[in-house]
């Protein structure tokens, strides 16, 4: 936490944007242009409208409001909007592809789990070559270049060590740490007593825990915003971690969502083209929200949930998922042929409804199909590219023909962040770390 984002992309950020340290470094090629930095800076800024609240809070403007990063704001531009917003911004493009050996790095240490062999064998080389490259490109093994040296590139090299010795790096940051303490300072309102202010909350948090472990009510005793949400939501027997919310209606489909959902029917379920025409009911329930319980993803459908420029709503509605298609899609002489495939796209609304499918027979055995479904009505964004990252990109406003897909099959919420080149405005299609979503939630 401190280490990589709070030091080391720190002065990194320094080097490319300030005079550091008071060097004399304004000749140097890693210095980034005044135009760039504002440029940069204004991505930062666009990049909070387009960046759900779960990724964490807004970026600042880093032309502006440096000094406003925390460590969570140098996490998020180094894992999301640093390899995004910095490609093709240096005069010479080592720099870049140093800084995103750093973020593979980095990404690699926030992985839930991380082998021996890889640490060993891998990881330490490749650090030991970062900071060799670092030597070279801003050291530049000039004595008067010594003060970039800081003491935390050094310290780099033990990541491999503390690794092996207490596991990846999310086992032992500070996150959860400051979220705690943040938290019982915000519940402290006594300036005259604010230690037995604290005591007090202390106090509550350590009963309500015990309550909650000696009488299996962890829910009924959570007391956030978000699981009140969750209650109030409808929930269904078939898909036990998931919540509908607000807002809701019902009517028929449109045109384009009723030919998707017909053809979702058609490929899943072993039935006819009359048989599905007749198990569409008239009216069906839409949905506006929908919150993936246990820590899961609250998403919002556009065509329901409207953002607000009065409350500087955050767009939510982009979402990772995984659907079938046939492979034989192109080639209508050729049998169906179903394979797995990742997409990403926007979430209209989800529609639920009792599918009334007449019971079929697979190797002579009956087969019900008959059952409450609830699916999201997506529409697919068409994929452009892929950075060094693997990151996909999309053009702005080019989209796919809707699709219906089952709610299991989302797996999870997407940033979008703007991209720099010339034309057609591109988004790059970021996921946060896995470790990332751990210290989300305050101490309850």
């Amino acid at each position: 936490m401190h280490l990589i984002p709070e030091n080391v992309v720190k002065n990194l950020l320094a080097l490319w944007t300030t005079n550091f340290k008071g060097l004399e470094t304004t000749n140097e090629k890693y210095r980034l242009q005044p135009a760039v930095i504002d440029a940069i800076g204004a991505a930062c800024v666009t990049a909070g409208d387009t960046t759900p609240a779960a990724f964490g809070a807004r970026v600042p403007n880093i032309a502006t409001q440096l000094h406003y990063f925390t460590a969570e704001s140098y996490t998020l531009w180094t894992t999301l909007l640093g390899p995004v917003v910095l490609r093709n911004r240096f005069q010479q493009r080592k720099y870049y592809t140093h800084f995103i050996e750093l973020v593979r790095i980095f990404n690699d240490c926030l992985a839930l789990s991380i082998s021996r062999e890889y640490v060993d064998t891998e990881l330490r080389a490749r650090i030991a070559n970062w900071v060799l490259d670092f030597e070279e490109y801003y050291y530049q093994y000039n004595p008067k270049f010594l003060p970039v040296c800081t003491l935390t590139i050094h310290a780099l090299l033990h990541i491999p060590d503390d690794i092996l010795n207490a596991g990846p790096m999310w086992c032992y940051w500070n996150y959860v740490t400051e979220r705690f303490v943040g938290y019982l300072v915000r519940s402290s309102k006594s300036r005259r007593n604010p230690y037995a202010s604290l005591a007090r909350r202390l106090r509550e948090i350590a009963q309500n825990s015990v309550i909650k472990m000696k009488y299996n009510l962890h829910r009924e005793l959570d007391l956030s915003d978000r699981c009140d949400d969750e209650l109030k939501g409808k929930g269904f027997s078939n898909y036990p971690d998931i919540r509908v919310l607000h807002p809701h209606t019902k009517g028929p489909l449109d045109r384009l969502a009723y030919k998707a959902v017909r053809n979702y029917l058609l490929r899943t379920f072993n039935v006819s083209e009359a048989v599905v025409d007749t198990a569409i009911p008239g009216s069906v329930s839409s949905w506006g929200r929908i919150s993936f319980l246990n820590g899961g993803d609250l998403i919002r459908g556009v065509e329901l949930v409207h953002a607000s420029e009065n409350y500087m709503s955050r767009d939510a509605s982009y979402i990772k998922y995984s659907h079938d298609v046939d492979k034989n899609r192109n080639r209508r002489r050729l049998p169906v042929i179903l394979e797995r495939h990742v997409a990403y796209g926007q979430l209209l609304r989800i529609v639920q409804f009792f599918a009334d499918l007449p019971t079929s027979t697979k190797d002579g055995q009956p087969l019900p199909q008959a059952q409450n479904v609830l699916l999201a009505i997506v529409r697919p964004v068409k994929l452009a590219k892929k950075n060094h990252l693997d990151t996909p990109y999309s053009k702005d406003g080019e989209f796919s023909p809707i699709d219906v897909i089952d709610v299991d099959d989302i797996s999870c919420l997407i940033a979008r962040i703007p991209d720099h080149k010339p034309g057609p405005r591109m988004w790059a299609l970021c996921e946060r770390p896995d470790a990332m979503g751990m210290s989300e939630e305050p101490p309850e």
